[in-house]
């Protein structure tokens, strides 16, 4: 599969499709996700990729097509300049993203459960709002790490994962990951782990993991004035 499909899944993943020309248009209502204003992603196997609000101007959307040629990612200063002398108003985000490898679970042992999203331990966790199955250790009455997915559809999911702070470091993440994502591979769809650059916790478990890097994105938003 060329690596720049799994950028696509994750953008349908959060209500988004190409439409052309760089365009992205929204395709689906997904709460907890806008429209950016434009996004730079650059795949593992090289390939530099943009993506632009269709309801962009022309003139601005030509100006930023030009300029992010001439991009060395993660560099965009060119970019945010040009749109501070157009008067935007903007926030900038740096994402990594995943695939976690199939295989992975089979050398975890069987202390995961599988809870409905109903679940009054689930409901104490807070991890009620996502998809229906979660996937958790349980100790001293309550759950103590989970994963769900915050996001998922027909060919792909992507994680949620929390462990308390007194029971980190012990390999419980791993675990309630490593089950979670079984359940979809198995499934067949593809389980994706993402996280902000700068969060640190999460990079060193997707290390302890061995993920496979996919892309990473530099997303502009629109901000909230």
């Amino acid at each position: 599969m060329d690596l720049s499909q799994y950028l696509h899944m994750q953008l349908r993943l959060e209500g988004k499709c190409p439409v052309g020309n760089g365009r992205l248009r929204q395709v689906e209502s997904v709460t907890d996700e806008e429209m950016p204003l434009m996004l730079i992603a650059q795949i593992a196997d090289g390939q530099l990729l943009a993506y632009y609000d269709e309801a962009l101007p022309s003139e601005l959307h030509t100006e930023l097509s030009k300029r992010i040629q001439n991009v060395t990612f993660p560099t965009i200063e060119s970019l945010l300049k040009l749109l501070r002398s157009k008067n935007i108003s903007f926030e900038v985000g740096h994402y990594k993203t995943y695939i976690i490898p199939s295989g992975f679970a089979e050398l975890l042992d069987g202390n995961v459960i599988r809870l409905h999203k109903d679940d009054l331990s689930v409901q104490a966790f807070g991890f009620d709002s996502f998809s229906e199955e979660v996937y958790a250790i349980e100790c001293c009455g309550g759950i103590i790490s989970a994963c769900v997915s915050t996001r998922e559809n027909e060919f792909c999911g992507e994680a949620w994962v929390y462990t308390n702070p007194e029971f980190r470091n012990q390999g419980n993440a791993q675990k309630v990951v490593g089950i979670w994502a079984k359940s979809l591979i198995s499934a067949g769809k593809v389980p994706f782990y993402s996280h902000k650059i700068e969060n640190n916790p999460s990079a060193n478990l997707a290390k302890c993991l061995g993920l496979q890097p996919v892309f990473e994105e530099i997303v502009i938003s629109y901000a909230n004035v």
